[in-house]
């Protein structure tokens, strides 16, 4: 008989059977073939098997058949009450021989099938084990890997290959020194032998950098890798890339913290200095912050690598504008480089619109910045020092606009009781008999001269009040503005003559200066500024004031005095500010006589600027007032009316306050005698009209 040991699969079996058969039965015809059971079918054709051949799987001897219109013979094959299939033959025409050798033709095959027809269902388990084992670790994005007990890759997913840049045949017989940075690859191996030593299955979160630079996060899982006999064979893991998670954490956690240190404190200089100390190096290599104030940008924090140079940076970078390493020109790319800054983003500081400054953060890495998740971190990061950079300064004005109220309160009580304690002193004089009649006079001058210079404090806090209500009213008219500014100068002449200063003109123009405003508000404003001026000129000093038609009416007041020290210039015409607000200052007034000037100059529609090279060096203020345009006059003609006679006039002064009724009492009767005072007047209910009470 022919060796069917060295057949592997069913169909090696039947292809044996079918070509040396006929030769074991002593054929020299026919058709022979051997039928798994779940296979009954006619060799070579597709017809399906005689109805015999179904029979003969239930027959234990042989069983005639007909096969392709022919007669023939089947037996079953069979391993003990396992039936295989049939082996069939047509064509023996000695019944008896076909039946004995076909018989034993069966029992010497259906070992050997037995036997192929278990290996192939070991394989083909074997085989959809694998193909769900692939389906399972291609279907997830976990890295699934198993490694033997060399720590060698025997076998990696796609999803873990990737992490590489690789495909898995590529992974498979390298080990981790070969992936992993040298420290991971440490520390990664000694986690695998813990695992393999101890037997136990191990669940743990860590980082690691690929030879490419990459850092990630995972929670790793790992277990040990048993053969049949229970042996450790190696270790099977899944590693779950939680990086997005651990950087959302840490981003959360960083937010929080410098959120707990922007708000420790007012203080931006000491709270944003620690910011940067947090950020460097837990989050980048270098940190700069700078601050916008006043047209001017200072660094209030530089720290870690090339943060000095990132200062220079900032001189090409527009005020509320980003930067990225990729926006910088190559000159300036390569000495980043060569100070070890591979990525580099400038974030603006930007609250309501207005850039207050920038961050920069530095990248000792390639590629920093680019994600948007950092990108975001960043942004958020500059917006919490915004707000906590715009809380800060609002703080800080508030403080400021307290303490000089502070000041001003102290100010006007001083310059309002300096007057009145002259006025009440000369009062108690006057009152004693024994006064001589030439120290009457001066007392009375003396009076009179605190009692206006108390008038005029008075007027300005009103004023003052009457602009920050709004309530303030100006009387516009068709004016020379030559006029208010020559009655100014005449006012003042006295005040400039009595303190030794020489008050000068300047009248660059021979025609008027028409514009439309209030003649006594202007008035108001060229006294105000002559005041100032010759307030800080000392004796021996010069003040000028002139005047000139352009495509504007522009007149300036300058003087040699004392001058303004750049930091107190952008400030003078500020309400409650003033250069020297202590009680010992050398010069009276309240501070609000030149942002009175301010407001009045702008209500007519011009502009006052200050001008002052510096302590010293005196000081230029110069008011430009629109020109107003002239037209034609129109020219009414009334007719001349007799004066009123006041000879059978009775006058009476009413006002709730006895003091200045008395005062309007005692100027009228000076000019018609019949004048009475009241209170106030009563009028009876009954005395009314039914006209005056609007009823029908």
């Amino acid at each position: 008989m022919f060796a069917l040991h060295a057949c592997r699969r069913s169909k090696e079996v039947a292809a044996a059977v079918a070509a040396e058969g006929a030769r074991a039965l002593d054929a020299t015809s026919g058709l022979l073939a051997v039928l798994v059971a779940d296979e009954l079918s006619v060799p070579g054709t597709n017809d399906p098997a005689p109805r015999g051949l179904a029979v003969a799987l239930s027959t234990p001897g042989p069983t005639r058949v007909r096969i392709a219109g022919c007669d023939g013979w089947a037996v079953r094959l069979a391993v003990g009450d396992r039936v295989l299939g049939v082996v069939a033959f047509q064509g023996l025409r000695r019944e008896a021989t076909t039946k004995t050798r076909l018989s034993r033709l069966a029992m010497h095959c259906a070992p050997a099938l037995a036997r192929v027809l278990a290996e192939e269902a070991e394989l083909s388990a074997l085989r959809l084990s694998r193909e769900l084992l692939r389906a399972v670790t291609e279907g997830t994005h976990d890295c699934v890997f198993v490694k033997d007990l060399n720590l060698r890759y025997v076998m990696i997913n796609s999803a873990g290959a990737r992490v590489f840049g690789l495909v898995p045949e590529d992974v498979v017989g390298k080990d981790d020194k070969a992936l992993f940075s040298q420290d991971d690859a440490v520390e990664i191996a000694r986690r695998d032998r813990e695992t393999i030593d101890t037997r136990r299955t191990t669940i743990y979160e860590c980082s690691s950098t690929t030879c490419h630079g990459s850092t990630r996060y995972w929670q790793s899982t790992k277990g040990p890798w048993y053969d049949e006999e229970g042996r450790v064979i190696g270790i099977v893991g899944i590693s779950r890339d939680i990086t997005a998670r651990r950087r959302s954490e840490e981003a959360q956690r960083l937010l929080a913290e410098v959120s707990g240190i922007l708000g420790s404190s007012l203080e931006y200089e000491s709270t944003f200095a620690a910011m940067a100390r947090l950020l460097v190096p837990s989050f980048v290599e270098g940190c700069t912050i700078h601050v916008e104030e006043a047209g001017a940008r200072y660094c209030l924090a530089a720290l870690g690598r090339g943060a000095a140079f990132a200062e220079d940076l900032l001189d090409l970078v527009s005020p509320g504008r980003a930067l990225g390493f990729g926006d910088l020109d190559l000159p300036t790319r390569r000495e980043l480089e060569g100070r070890g800054v591979h990525s580099l983003l400038v974030v603006p500081l930007v609250i309501q619109g207005h850039a207050l400054g920038h961050l920069t953060l530095l990248g000792g890495a390639p590629g920093r910045f680019v994600a948007e998740s950092e990108r975001a971190l960043a942004e958020e990061l500059a917006r919490r020092a915004g707000m906590a950079l715009d809380r800060a300064r609002l703080y800080r004005a508030v403080q400021e606009a307290s303490r000089l109220k502070d000041e001003f309160l102290a100010v006007i009580s001083h310059e309002l009781r300096t007057p009145l304690t002259a006025i009440l002193g000369w009062t108690g004089i006057l009152r004693r008999d024994s006064v001589p009649e030439a120290s009457r006079g001066k007392a009375l001058e003396t009076i009179e001269r605190n009692a206006q210079t108390q008038a005029r404090l008075i007027e300005d806090l009103m004023d003052t009040t009457s602009m920050i209500a709004g309530t303030l009213q100006l009387d516009f008219m068709n004016l020379d503005l030559l006029q208010p500014l020559t009655q100014a100068v005449r006012a003042m002449r006295n005040v400039a003559e009595a303190k030794g200063i020489r008050l000068e003109t300047a009248l660059e123009t021979s025609g008027p200066l028409p514009v439309l405003g209030d003649d006594l508000r202007l008035r108001q404003v060229i006294e105000n500024l002559l005041g100032n001026a010759l307030k800080f000129t000392p004796p021996g000093g010069s003040v000028e004031i002139g005047c000139r038609r352009g495509d504007k009416v522009i007149f300036w007041v300058k003087d040699d005095g004392v001058g303004i020290s750049p930091t107190t210039l952008p400030h003078v015409f500020e309400r409650f500010r003033q250069g020297d607000s202590s009680s010992t200052r050398s010069h009276g007034g309240l501070g609000l006589g030149l942002s009175i000037v301010r407001y009045l100059v702008e209500a007519h529609g011009g502009a006052v600027v200050a001008e002052s090279p510096g302590k010293g060096l005196g000081a230029t203020f110069t008011v430009e007032l629109p020109l107003r345009v002239e037209k034609a006059p129109e020219v009414t003609v009334v007719e001349a009316s007799p004066a009123p006679r006041l000879d059978d006039v009775q006058l009476l002064v009413m006002d709730g306050t006895p003091n200045s009724r008395e005062l309007a009492t005692g100027i009228f009767k000076s000019i018609h005698p019949d004048v009475t005072g009241v209170h106030k007047v009563l009028i009876p209910k009954h005395s009314r009209s039914r006209q005056d009470t609007g009823r029908s």
